[in-house]
């Protein structure tokens, strides 16, 4: 079993970077991944991405600065993946 292997991960600011390369990671270690940024357009390529190393991601376009953000996005990771285990 990989170290993501029946765990859900949420990446904030995954659309780039260093944090698009850690929610790739985690997708190809078997994690299901949520895949966070402004960007819907590289959000979408990260979770193509993903999906074509045979993980499971999806996308949620957020500014994580607003208020309730955080709360609103952790409810809709649960809501795509169901409970998730803590690391």
């Amino acid at each position: 079993m990989g170290i993501g292997q029946g765990r859900v991960a949420i990446v904030t600011g995954s659309t780039s970077g260093i944090g698009a390369e850690i929610a790739l990671r985690l997708g190809e270690a078997g994690a299901r991944v949520a895949v966070t940024g402004r960007d819907e357009t590289r959000g979408r390529e990260v979770v193509h991405e993903i999906a074509r190393t045979g993980g499971e991601a999806v996308f949620f376009a957020h500014e994580l600065g607003e208020a309730g953000t955080p709360d609103r996005l952790v409810e809709e990771t649960v809501s795509a993946f169901g409970g998730w285990t803590y690391w």
